[in-house]
């Protein structure tokens, strides 16, 4: 009998020709299956068939002093009965020993066969095993790609989605600056119309109502800075609130 190593699933493999060293130890994070053989008998075929051979070397040897007496027997035909009886016995003797021998080998040779019917069973087990646990891990596999393409799919629509709503905040704040606009210049139409209606003498004492449509055109008309109160004051020249515009 051998020992041979027995590859667990899922185990590197190792080179061909590779012989693990008698004090070889596999890497503790390796788990094999439960119960799980590292290391396997098989019959050793070179010693098998040589014992088999000495056997039938033996059977052989049994059977030529067999043909070898009767052959004696033969030419001495005239040797006394003692003699004769003597050689009967010894050649049954003989006889009986090589079919004993025959017998023996053959029994050690059904065990032998049994034995390594047995083994080659449990590679096949192993091997079978060993297909089912790498299909296994191949559909694990796949599974995992999958989510991941569809994790990537879902990023990227987060992602556009984001891109929108940053693009309907940018709207959004516009059309409020276009809305407060519209509103400053109302009001500025308002006063302008109501000071018309009060009279000249009105007009003239406060010197009519302003309306700068930006800080340039304040700075422009020398009207920079421009308080609340102050003719031409409106918020979208006082962007923080403060109450003085165009700082």
């Amino acid at each position: 009998m051998r020992r041979v190593y027995n590859l667990p699933p899922g185990w590197p493999v190792p080179p061909a020709g590779w012989k693990p060293d008698p004090e070889w130890q596999p890497d503790p994070e390796w788990s094999p299956p439960p119960g799980w053989r590292l290391w396997v008998d098989v019959p050793d075929e070179e010693a098998a068939s040589s014992r088999r051979s000495g056997r039938w070397r033996v059977v052989g040897w049994a059977g030529a002093a067999v043909l070898t007496f009767f052959v004696g027997l033969g030419i001495g035909g005239g040797q006394s009965d003692p003699a004769v009886a003597e050689a009967e016995a010894s050649a049954s003797a003989s006889a009986a020993a090589a079919v004993a021998a025959a017998d023996d080998a053959r029994a050690e040779l059904a065990s032998e066969q049994e034995a390594l019917a047995e083994a080659q069973a449990t590679l096949k087990s192993d091997e079978a095993a060993l297909a089912d646990d790498q299909q296994g891990l191949k559909k694990r596999t796949d599974a995992v790609a999958k989510q991941e393409k569809k994790l990537r799919t879902r990023e990227d629509k987060v992602e556009t989605a984001a891109a929108k709503v940053d693009s309907r905040e940018s709207d959004v704040a516009e059309r409020e600056a276009a809305v407060e606009q519209a509103e400053a210049a109302e009001v500025v139409g308002g006063g302008a119309s109501g000071g018309g209606s009060d009279g000249g003498s009105d007009a003239g004492s406060d010197g009519g109502a302003a309306y700068y449509e930006n800080c340039d055109a304040a700075r422009a008309a020398g009207a920079a800075p421009v308080y609340r109160g102050d003719p031409g004051y409106a918020s979208h020249l006082d962007r923080d609130g403060d109450g003085v515009g165009c700082e």
